[in-house]
């Protein structure tokens, strides 16, 4: 690994580090380099402020999100609970994300992973099977991508509860119905 990388691992190490504890707003550039044991000129030559920051760490645990599922969901349930699973391992960080000036970075980067997700549940049907016409499976898909988007941010809003099977088995319940017309 070269030091650059090194160096920007730490940074970014140390960043999630603060985030896990306190929200963006009160993490500086400076409590960021004396934390790593880096200095200013170091974090500059990798970023140019802390929201650089923080859209390259989610950027990379996206990549890492969609990298890690299959490129197919039979079950958009199975979706919904390996994303839930994730979220509810940074917690914190998505609250501290989320209630901050840059949540539009963290709802961006989560549209991505909702159209992803629904995209790939949907195209692991042989079309023989999907009882619906082109411009029918569109509508389904956005419609089930604003569902998707929908639901997860409600559920940061509510505090990430961990009982949520039962919401997502009826949203999923849905979205086969309407897409092959199964139960």
């Amino acid at each position: 690994m070269s030091n650059n990388n090194h160096a920007e691992e730490k940074i970014e190490q140390t960043f999630l580090e603060l985030l896990s504890k306190k929200p963006i707003s009160e993490i500086t550039i400076k409590e960021i380099t004396e934390k790593s044991g880096l200095n200013r000129n170091t974090f500059y030559y990798h970023y140019k402020n802390i929201p650089d920051v923080l859209e390259n760490i989610i950027h990379k645990m996206v990549d890492e999100i969609l990298d890690s599922h299959p490129s197919e969901y039979y079950s958009l349930e199975d979706c919904f609970v390996s994303a839930i699973s994730i979220a509810k391992q940074n917690k914190e960080i998505i609250n501290n994300i989320y209630h901050s000036s840059s949540r539009a970075i963290f709802e961006r980067h989560l549209w991505h992973i909702c159209e992803y997700s629904v995209a790939s549940f949907i195209s692991s049907f042989p079309e023989y099977i999907i009882n619906n016409t082109p411009d029918e499976i569109v509508v389904i898909r956005d419609l089930f991508k604003f569902e998707c988007f929908g639901f997860a941010i409600d559920w940061i809003n509510r505090g990430m509860p961990d009982d949520v099977t039962e919401k997502i088995k009826l949203l999923t319940f849905r979205a086969n119905s309407l897409v092959v017309g199964r139960q």
